[in-house]
């Protein structure tokens, strides 16, 4: 069994955590691809729902255990992988291009990561995560 975990920055409003939810889950689908269905999921009125394959909870942590999170978290490992997103990117609408330079000239830390999304083997995301309560 595979899961997904978001963490987000408990301080984050509800609009902001929702959006930085969804930049997160459509970046990991695009390493990923398997996290979707191939397949499109059709109701009987031929409309389609999503086709997501793996169980996903979001959950609410400090920026201090954000930044713990992903310092525990092996780089490049197969079996758990990880994205992050930061206050950078929150405030540099329309601007990859100055997203993307701002955000190679910093460490992880300075960038002041709003959320993560970790995948993977179930255990070892629920092992990963286990410290962090569910976003209410």
């Amino acid at each position: 069994m595979k899961r997904i975990a978001i963490i987000l920055d408990k301080n984050l409003e509800i609009g902001a955590a929702s959006n930085v939810a969804a930049l997160l889950m459509g970046q990991a689908s695009l390493v990923e691809p398997s996290l979707y269905s191939e397949r499109p999921v059709l109701d009987k009125d031929n409309v389609q729902h999503a086709g997501i394959q793996y169980s996903t909870v979001i959950l609410k942590a400090g920026e201090n255990q954000l930044h713990t999170l992903i310092k525990l978290l092996p780089i490049d490992a197969a079996e758990l992988k990880c994205i992050v997103f930061s206050q950078i990117g929150q405030s540099l609408n329309n601007a990859f291009d100055q997203y993307s330079l701002e955000i190679s000239s910093k460490e992880t830390e300075e960038t002041k990561i709003v959320g993560v999304i970790v995948w993977g083997e179930e255990e070892l995301v629920r092992v990963a995560t286990k410290k962090y309560s569910v976003l209410k």
